[in-house]
């Protein structure tokens, strides 16, 4: 079915989300147009510390719990667009879809908070609106959407639980020049990373997860490394038996705005969805997943080797530029360039890796290390060699 739900995905992505960044408007049409459906039953089930609602969205009268959620850091929402393109689905009355439907409708319970921490998605931040770190809450629970998280699951009691994010876009596969698009993770229940019920099932279903996305994604797929944290919200609901899977977006080249990992996104849920409701997931072995490569940071946006460093040439080092995104109080989010490191940066890969060892730089440019820059130029024999710009107009 994973095939299937990606190659059907333009027919159903919902059309009112096409960034990452929406308005709290648009939030809110979405979800009257969800309450006004006969599929779903939409509730709100508290409030954010300012107030703003939080709703569930619940699909199926299945016998089968899972529940989902996005959006606890406010600033990752790709799993929010996935979850809407899938809300569409599940609406839309073609015959196919219809029968995927009525068999999902009969087998499972899904139980979705679609954007948990509103109060940061609105400052485009990861933290609520307290400056906590939902993530890091689960067992003080200083945050009411905390509170609310763990009292919802407690009375779902679920078999699976999708625990869903966005991972930073310069995650690498392990040691490699790798950008990470998607990472999984069956989070470890105790100290000891016991491989429960809950754990095993969450991984066989990682497998089968990590196999379909591999095969679209070569090289683009990791896991988080599982060691134990009581204060995060994956590592508490294993330990409850909640079957807790994690899934990162991580970056996908120039595609800033995640279309096609909220494509892949849908396709991953869409694909667990039927396999939990059939029992697929249980033939599953879970070495695909395990032996998956872990998440480091091994890879800038764009490092140039043996780059001149001052206008007179005497020195010259590698240096390694990274995007940074900046909100902006319209609603946009704004980009510039970071210089994060000079030096022997021999050990880091790039997405774009360039030889300025013939360049030099001209009068007036600067190279500092954490100077936030929108241009930077290099020239070879009086000629343009280098322009910022150009990687600039590749911001979709």
């Amino acid at each position: 079915m994973f095939d299937y739900f990606y190659d059907q995905h333009p027919n159903y992505q919902e059309p009112a989300l096409t960034k990452r960044r929406f308005s709290a408007s648009t939030w809110e049409n979405l979800i009257a147009d969800w309450s006004a459906s006969p599929h779903f039953t939409v509730t709100q089930i508290g409030q954010t510390t300012e107030s703003r609602p939080i709703h569930e969205v619940r699909f199926g009268v299945g016998p089968i719990p899972i529940i989902a959620w996005s959006q606890m850091h406010g600033d990752e929402a790709t799993a929010t667009m996935a979850l809407a393109d899938i809300f569409r689905f599940l609406t839309l009355n073609t015959a196919e879809y219809r029968a995927i439907r009525e068999k999902l409708h009969q087998k499972i319970s899904i139980y979705v908070i679609p954007r948990l921490n509103a109060d940061g998605a609105e400052r485009w931040t990861r933290e609520t609106a307290l400056g906590i770190d939902m993530n890091r809450d689960a067992q003080a629970q200083n945050s009411v959407e905390a509170r609310l998280l763990s009292s919802w699951a407690d009375s779902i009691k679920p078999l699976f639980a999708f625990n869903l994010h966005d991972q930073n876009r310069l995650y690498s596969v392990g040691n490699s020049a790798h950008q990470t698009h998607i990472a999984f993770l069956a989070t470890a229940g105790d100290e000891a990373g016991t491989w429960t019920p809950s754990r095993t099932r969450a991984a066989q279903l990682a497998n089968r997860l990590t196999r379909y996305t591999q095969s679209y994604l070569p090289n683009k797929v990791a896991k988080w490394t599982d060691e134990f944290n009581a204060r995060a919200f994956g590592d508490t609901f294993q330990s409850r038996g909640f079957g807790l899977l994690l899934l990162e977006s991580g970056g996908a080249g120039w595609d800033l705005e995640k279309q096609s990992l909220r494509r892949m996104n849908a396709a991953i849920l869409l694909d667990a969805f039927v396999s939990i409701a059939d029992d697929s997931y249980l033939k599953e072995p879970t070495h695909l997943y395990t032996n998956l490569e872990t998440n480091e940071r091994q890879i800038f946006d764009i490092k140039i080797t043996q780059a001149p460093i001052d206008t007179e040439g005497k020195y010259r080092a590698d240096i390694g530029i990274n995007l940074v995104e900046t909100a902006q109080p319209s609603g946009e989010i704004a980009y510039s360039w970071s210089i994060e490191e000079i030096g022997d940066l021999s050990y880091m890969h790039a997405l774009n890796r360039i030889d300025g060892s013939k360049w030099s730089l001209p009068e007036g440019q600067n190279i500092s290390l954490g100077a936030n820059i929108s241009t930077l130029i290099f020239t070879e024999n009086k000629l343009i060699a280098f322009d910022l710009s150009t990687f600039t107009a590749k911001i979709n």
